[in-house]
């Protein structure tokens, strides 16, 4: 009967904090590719807290990968969910090289309309390469599902091979 008991007890604690084992889901691709011009994306699907530094590289695959690596980053811009998926406040992002280390640090971007034209040089004072890591942190949106796009302009110095 305890153990009974002990079983009840740990399946209603795992059950009401299996929500809270959620991640953001976060979906890079290609938006457009030209010789030196690089347009991808990152979908960011909240998890209804914030998101800790992750890295977008390790998310991609293969081919934009590469390309993204090649660029630097010149311009961001930020287009929120809209209906359900609309975030509940302003959208905060954090770009950096590593998970400590920012080049780009943004606050209140609207929630309810695209912000575009990030100048991407604003902190860094130069436009900022890619190397074998990007980190992206953004704060709590809102609900699990709200959702955040941010698009990248990039600049590739050499042809694609």
């Amino acid at each position: 009967m305890k153990r009974l008991f002990a079983l009840i007890i740990f399946l209603a604690i795992i059950l009401t904090t299996a929500p809270g084992w959620a991640a953001w889901t976060l979906t890079p691709s290609i938006v457009g590719d030209q010789k030196h011009r690089l347009y991808w994306q990152v979908v960011c699907v909240s998890d209804g807290a914030a998101l800790t530094a992750t890295d977008l590289v390790a998310l991609m695959d293969s081919t934009l990968r590469e390309r993204v690596q090649e660029s630097t980053l010149l311009v961001m811009n930020v287009i929120p969910g809209s209906g359900s998926v609309a975030p509940d406040t302003t959208i905060n992002v954090i770009l950096g090289h590593s998970s400590t280390l920012a080049f780009y640090t943004a606050t209140g971007f609207s929630y309810t309309a695209n912000t575009v034209g990030n100048d991407l040089s604003e902190d860094y004072t130069i436009y900022p390469p890619v190397y074998s890591a990007l980190y992206l942190t953004l704060n709590d949106i809102g609900a699990a599902g709200d959702t955040v796009t941010l698009t990248f302009e990039c600049w590739i110095e050499e042809e694609y091979k």
